[in-house]
Parts: C-alpha cells; structure tokens; sequence
C-alpha cells in the first residue's frame, strides 16, 4: 500500500491553508461593500438578542455579587433558591437605579441646562461687548460688530429660532414624515421588548444555557481546543466583569466627589458638572478631562472665573481619585499599558464611536493576556528544545 510521506502531508496542509486563504481574502477584497452589507443586515436582526445578552450578563453579575454578600455573612452556599431570589433582586436594582436616573438626575439635569439656555443671552450680550471694545485695533472686525444686533432680547429670540428649528428638524426634510417617526418608534420598542424578554430567559436559565453551550463545544471541537475555547470565554467573562464593574463603581466615586466639593465651595451647576464627569470618566484617559472642560465652559456662562475654579478644583480631586481610588477600585482589571489603552480608545472611537471607545479597551485586555500567554508558551517551548539541542 502507497504511504504518504508525514513530512509532505504536512506540506500538503500548509499550501492548503495558503489557498484557501488567499481565496478568502482575494474574495474579501473583490466583494467587500457587499459582505459588509450582509453582515450588517446580521448584525441588525441579531442587534436585540445581543443587547440582551449584555443586560442578563449585567443582572448576573449583580445577582454574583448579591450571592457573595450573602454567603460571606450566612456561610451558606448558593442553592436554587438563593440564585431566583437573586436574579429577582438583581432585576429590581437594575429598575431601581434606571428609575433613579429617569425620575431623580434627569429632572435635575434638564433644569440646570434650562438656567443655562436663561443665562446665555446675557452671556453672549457680556461676550459681544467685551469684543466689540477690543477689536477697535482692527477696523474690519469692529465695522463688523457694529452691524450685529446683540441685545439680550434678540439674542433670546434668535436661540429660541434656532433651537425651535433643531427640534422640529425643518420638518419633514430631517425628521422625516409621521409614518416613518411611527414605524421606527414601533421598531424600537419591539427591539427594546425582545431584548428584555431574551435577557429574562438567559438570567433564569443561565445554567441550561451554559451546560448545553460546553456541550457543544465538548462535542465538536478537540479536547485542546474545548479546553482553549474554555479559558478564553473564562478570560473574556472576568475581564468584563472587573472592568466594567469597577470603572461603574469609579464613575459613580468621581461624580460623587465633584459634586460635593463643587457645592461646598459653592460653584454653580454643581450638580450637572457632576453628571457630566462621572459620564465622561467611563472613557479612560481623557473622557473625565474633556467632560471637565465641557462643564467648566458651561459653568463660566454664568460666571467666568467660577469655570477656572472648577478646573482647578477637578484637577485637585482628579489627582486623589488616580492615585488612591482608582488603583483600588480598578486595579489592574485593564491589564495592558497606558499605550495599548489610547490605541484601543482610538479604534474603539472610528469604529463604534463612544461606545467603542468603552468597549474596545476590556476586548483589547483580552487579546492582550490571551497574546502574552500564547508568546510564553512558544518561548519556553523553544528554550526547551535549544536546552536540549545544546547539550
């Protein structure tokens, strides 16, 4: 009977996955507008199930964390009991803290930002006159001034216009007509609907979902690659739930502190500027810095020098919370260094916008560990064979 070399097998699979390789990738290039039409066309219909997904693997990090409590002072383990009452818990703290944000921070944030639209005319009335008598050096610009009408009562009126037109969208050119606003209203929630329904079924079927997934993957893949496939999920899984949770937790110490110290040395807007923050910290880097300048511009409509108070004040607390509070809140749950992280901010910004720039940096941990480890393993494995080469 013909044998077959191993050594030309070897070969044999190798131009093999070459071919093939160059195929995909010359088919890739030839239709790439189309497979990336079709592609979002999957990701659109699989969009609620995915949002799904994210919320039963919030209330599940909940519920993890409501089990641990308990256990840590009953010293009791979780039975099934336990994990339905704590899925039920974790649900209604999910509500609670929604409804908290709907009926609490946002009448608050709506209010600050309409002393704002009330401060602004004079504001820009201050501005005006203050440019008015320092562009008397350059003619051109003050003969320009001149013609502007910059009363308070015009500047209210020429706001209210403006803003009027932004809301009402010039009606049917960027809003669009009623049916469309009905039929995408209806979409969003039967999406919003499907996505609830789904993350209830995931949460309080978790261990069937989990138990039929490993079998799966127990039986099609090979026992080195179940057991790969295993690890990754484990690595993607506490990667998430630290960052996550602890740049949540951060977010939520950082807005506190702003708020409290701004209301104590009495800066305007105390509240909004903290909201503002506390969103902006999620970026790493510098989401918490520009949200900062953002709030400062805000605050300075109604005082200037009150703006300049509040950036100095940012950066005293912003230099307690990165060397004390973030180190233990955080910790190292990133895992990658401070280059890696502005490269994932910066994809995550081009491809998914905000929030890419959140997401990018957990996945960028998890090629990161999941890399580093694959480069140990090759570099022992090569130590290994020029040890034994050697002698």
């Amino acid at each position: 009977m013909f044998h077959i070399p191993k050594t030309l097998k070897e070969k044999e699979n190798l131009y093999r996955r070459l071919l093939l390789f160059a195929v995909g990738l010359f088919m890739l290039v030839l239709y790439f507008e189309k497979i990336l039409w079709i592609v979002s066309i999957i990701v659109n219909i699989c969009m609620p199930f995915i949002i799904g997904g994210a919320i039963a693997f919030i209330w599940n990090t909940i519920a993890n964390n409501l089990i641990n409590f308990y256990s840590l002072i009953s010293h009791r383990s979780e039975n099934k009991v336990i994990r339905f009452i704590a899925n039920i818990l974790s649900i209604m703290v999910f509500v609670l803290l929604l409804a908290l944000f709907l009926f609490l921070i946002m009448p608050r944030v709506i209010s600050s930002f309409q002393t704002l639209l009330s401060l602004m005319p004079q504001t820009i009335h201050n501005i005006y006159h203050w440019a008015y008598y320092a562009s008397k050096p350059i003619p051109y610009v003050h003969q320009w001034l001149r013609t502007i009408n910059a009363d308070p009562g015009n500047i209210s009126q020429v706001l209210e216009s403006l803003f009027s037109w932004v809301i009402s969208g010039s009606a049917n050119d960027i809003i669009g007509n009623v049916y469309s606003v009905l039929t995408n209203t209806f979409s969003l929630l039967f999406s919003t609907l499907v996505s609830i329904m789904f993350a209830v079924i995931v949460l309080f079927n978790k261990q069937t979902v989990v138990k039929e997934g490993f079998y799966l993957m127990r039986a099609y893949l090979s026992n080195k690659r179940y057991a790969k496939t295993v690890h990754i999920l484990s690595l993607i899984r506490n990667t998430f739930t630290s960052y996550i949770g602890g740049t949540c937790t951060e977010c939520i110490i950082l807005a506190t502190l702003v708020m409290f110290f701004a209301s104590l040395f009495q800066i305007p807007f105390a509240f909004l500027a903290g909201i503002l923050v506390g969103i902006g910290a999620l970026i790493p880097m510098f989401g918490a810095l520009a949200a900062a300048i953002i709030a400062a511009l805000l605050i300075a409509v109604d005082t200037p020098i009150e703006g300049l108070y509040f950036i100095i004040l940012f950066i005293c607390i912003q230099q307690v919370e990165g060397n004390f509070i973030y180190p233990n809140v955080v910790g190292k749950s990133v895992g990658i260094p401070p280059i890696y992280v502005m490269i994932a901010v910066t994809l995550g910004a081009n491809v998914a916008g905000i929030l890419g720039m959140v997401f990018f940096i957990p996945i960028f941990s998890c090629l990161y560990q999941l890399i580093k480890e694959d480069a140990s393993k090759r570099i022992e494995i090569k130590d290994k064979k020029e040890g034994v080469f050697d002698e």
